[in-house]
């Protein structure tokens, strides 16, 4: 505490410390108009490790700040001066025993990655299998979870003593930021997690590294290198054509992890994504992961569907509901989301660029101070991520016209009826036709999300019948 109190003091923000609990209860609450993003980073820098990865969260949480903010929270980066390979040798011996080095024909001593948690080194099996081993640095979970500990006592004290602070929940995003921390220094839970999620991308045609579980454990992982090139070093001008086959595939393992899966690669950036044999998409670094419960599969479903049938009082509903229905101008709310809305009007779904829309809705949440959900900002957060370099090797591509089908495909999992191919084409064809020129469609296919069931109406003075089952 008295270190974060020197931090905090050499950067001018002891008003936010005294808010913390750092030093004397303040007069008056902290504004973060007292605050300079430039400061701030900074001040994330010199708390260390787990400052910094708090930042780079903060950096995806466009409903919190304001573009000043996010891009300096950006810019920082979770790459530290490695260690020499002394001091992360032992940690292999603990795993492996002494005599380690006989699993391998060859390992590159010097790390090819080195960042906060972990370094990451190549080598090569005994049976010539090229692989990333991946090392925890020896102290860091036990400096984490102490920092981390601090941090939600802190966040407590601060709900406790700032109203401001308090309506931005930091304590529940604290406890799932620590999960997610958690996860990431367990270098087993995260060859889990690309096990799992692997086994779901195979199904798409996609790839992720094999794990080598014999060598697998809670300080190293080792994992198959993928071949290929990542998309980051793509030639975003020549073979054209090429490059639009992969945005399309990239982007549809994505949207298809998150929506049908629940379980996702939680960033997707063009550093994590390879252009292997065949236009293949590989994904690889597991550490970052989302899931989403079915309830908020559909409500993104809800919000999307209630945007593009231009719906801004079920809109303002559920961004209330997800913000924990605060003391707000519902009203105004709405006919603001309304004025965006309004920009979107008279096109259909596949005119949405969804960067656009949710930089808009962003400003307006920070406007009335509602957060998101830390499970859907992470959500949100991958979403932008995939769209942008999908544009970038693809202009024409549109991702929110690529996302209809997998609503479809959602939605008509619900269907509690037995009908046969036929007729939930048909009826597929007839509810999904997302244009904003047909609102009563729309409702009803919201309506159907919700129950699992079709309203059914008879209107006596029709002559005429459906022909379908019972």
């Amino acid at each position: 505490m008295a270190e974060l109190g020197r931090i905090f003091a050499r950067h001018g923000a002891m008003n936010l410390g005294n808010a913390l609990g750092i030093a004397p209860f303040p007069e008056e609450d902290v504004s973060p108009e007292h605050l300079r993003p430039k400061s701030m980073v900074a001040l994330l820098r010199d708390i260390g490790p787990i400052g910094v990865k708090l930042g780079q969260l903060l950096a995806t949480r466009g409903d919190v700040f304001s573009d000043e903010w996010i891009d300096a929270l950006a810019s920082l980066q979770d790459r530290v001066e490695p260690l020499p390979f002394d001091a992360i040798e032992p940690v292999l011996v603990a795993s492996w025993g002494e005599k380690w080095e006989e699993d391998f024909t060859a390992f590159e001593r010097d790390p090819m990655a080195s960042a906060s948690i972990a370094q990451t080194y190549t080598a090569t099996l005994l049976n010539s299998s090229d692989v990333i081993v991946k090392v925890r640095r020896s102290g860091t979970a036990a400096r984490l979870e102490a920092d981390m500990r601090i941090l939600v006592r802190l966040a407590k004290l601060a709900e406790r003593r700032s109203s401001d602070i308090a309506r931005y929940r930091p304590v529940e995003f604290l406890q799932t930021f620590g999960k997610n921390l958690a996860r990431e220094m367990d270098l087993a839970a995260e060859a889990r997690a690309c096990e799992r999620i692997g086994g779901y991308l195979e199904t798409l045609g996609a790839k992720s590294p094999a794990i080598h579980w014999h060598l697998t454990g809670l300080r190293v992982n080792v994992l198959e290198r993928l071949s290929g090139m990542p998309a980051s070093q793509i030639d975003r001008v020549a073979e054209k054509a090429r490059n639009i086959v992969f945005a399309k595939r990239y982007a549809d393992a994505v949207l298809r992890m998150m929506i049908l899966n629940g379980k996702f690669h939680g960033d997707p950036h063009p550093g994590n994504i390879f252009r292997m044999d065949a236009d293949q998409v590989g994904f690889i670094d597991f550490g970052a992961v989302g899931f989403l419960s079915g309830a908020s599969r559909q409500e993104i479903v809800r919000l999307i569907l209630a945007i593009a049938d231009e719906q801004a009082e079920d809109v303002a509903d559920l961004l209330l509901d997800w913000a924990g229905n605060p003391a707000v101008d519902r009203d105004q709310l709405a006919l603001d989301l309304d004025h965006i809305i309004e920009e979107f009007r008279g096109t259909v779904l596949s005119g949405i660029e969804l960067s656009a829309l949710f930089d808009r809705v962003f400003g307006l949440l920070r406007e009335y101070s509602l957060v998101l959900p830390p499970d859907l900002a992470i959500l949100l957060r991958t979403l932008l991520t995939t769209e942008g370099p999908v544009l970038a090797f693809a202009p024409e591509y549109n991702i929110a016209e690529e996302t209809r089908p997998i609503l479809i495909e959602l939605l008509s999992e619900r269907f509690s009826f037995g009908a046969t191919r036929s007729q939930l084409t048909k009826l597929r064809r007839r509810l999904f036709g997302l244009s904003a020129s047909l609102p009563d469609l729309i409702g009803n296919a919201t309506i159907i999300a919700r129950s699992g069931s079709i309203p059914v109406t008879i209107d006596p003075t029709s002559r005429g019948c459906w022909q379908g089952s019972p």
